[in-house]
């Protein structure tokens, strides 16, 4: 829990970087990084992104056939229909009617929230873990930690954050709802975050319950918090994994077509936008067959691409705080000595866990 309050501020702190920088830039930043970096340095950023990206769409979708085997519903029918419907509503839609439906399902994580109730855990050990930290000096907590804090600071999301808010045409003026906006969004996440952990860890860790996926997670609820608990932590799955599908696959999208300078906007049509939507359906349908695929290594692949996420992070971080410290770009915008420092301080702590985690490969 220590890992999640920490990670907390630095994705407020990134977040509000890149919104600032899509407000006063009007771009997104993987088109200021094509603009102002060597081709080199932008493709490595944008190949590794799209990896790291489209792994996590995969994650999304091994959620909604993780929701299917719950109900024991063919996860063929329901994962391509999920699919479908979620092409439907980004291709159909516009940048009001999509925002609207992604706030309204950011709104059913509560459901996440009453999971963590039912599970009756022992909140005196729960809120205590957020502030005393403890730390098991092996390669799988060392792994985990470093997956966690993928999950929450992301790729996809500071691509996102900036796209959102240069396609949004909010006003420099409005830097300051801008930015309450994003601290909102960035502890509702990671509270969220608490309470899965505390659902799970209240019932499973607590009875030494192994589990797989996230199916075995809310079957594994229903003996010690009840029915609804499983139903609950099931939908909130399924929000979860459709909602996540959405936003990352946009964030690729956008990406992809900022980076090679191509039309790319959710308020536009599919012919002024075939790019932008071409690359949206190759992500959503291709990870959705292969989530399919019988045997097929799910665990091992997200795991790893979550790590990927924290691996490609700190130079991320890197070709943001520049462009932040580009008085060309920002004027009096740009960044201040304090947010440097602490820019770069949360840059320098992912590198120095990985350079651990490495190391610990290395002697062991």
């Amino acid at each position: 829990m220590w890992v999640l309050f920490l990670i907390t501020f630095v994705l407020v702190i990134t977040q509000e970087m890149g919104a600032r920088l899509g407000i006063v830039s009007g771009k997104g930043l993987a088109a200021l990084i094509r603009e102002n970096f060597p081709f080199k340095a932008t493709f490595v950023i944008i190949a590794l992104s799209f990896i790291a990206n489209w792994a996590n769409i995969l994650a999304e979708f091994a959620g909604v056939k993780a929701v299917a085997n719950i109900y024991n519903i063919p996860p063929w029918i329901f994962v391509l229909s999920s699919a479908a419907l979620i092409s439907w509503l980004v291709i159909s839609g516009n940048f009001k009617s999509i925002q609207r439906v992604f706030l309204t399902s950011s709104a059913l994580y509560l459901a996440y929230v009453a999971a963590g109730f039912m599970s009756h855990p022992d909140w005196s050990a729960a809120l205590k873990s957020i502030v005393v930290p403890s730390w098991i000096p092996t390669q799988s907590f060392l792994f985990m930690a470093i997956a966690l804090i993928g999950t929450t600071v992301t790729i996809w999301g500071q691509f996102f954050i900036q796209s959102y808010f240069a396609e949004k045409n909010v006003r420099t003026a409005d830097l300051n709802l801008a930015r309450a906006d994003v601290y909102v969004g960035a502890f509702w996440t990671n509270f969220v975050a608490f309470f899965i952990i505390v659902a799970t860890a209240g019932t499973l860790y607590v009875n030494h319950i192994s589990i797989n996926d996230a199916a075995d997670a809310a079957i594994a609820l229903e003996p010690f918090a009840g029915s609804l608990a499983k139903h609950l932590f099931a939908w909130g799955l399924y929000n979860a994994a459709m909602l996540g599908a959405g936003v990352v696959t946009i964030s690729t999208a956008y990406t992809i077509t900022e980076a090679f300078g191509w039309e790319g906007k959710v308020n536009s049509g599919f012919e002024e936008s075939s790019s932008f939507y071409k690359i949206f359906l190759l992500c959503i349908f291709s990870t959705a067959f292969i989530v399919l695929i019988p045997n097929f290594p799910l665990v091992p692949v997200l795991v790893a691409s979550q790590a990927l996420n924290t691996f490609v992070l700190p130079v991320l971080f890197y070709f943001l705080i520049k462009l932040l410290n580009r008085e060309d770009i920002m004027g009096r915008h740009k960044n201040g000595k304090v947010l440097n420092f602490f820019a770069w301080f949360s840059a320098g702590a992912l590198v120095i866990l990985n350079s651990i985690y490495f190391f610990s490969i290395i002697f062991n």
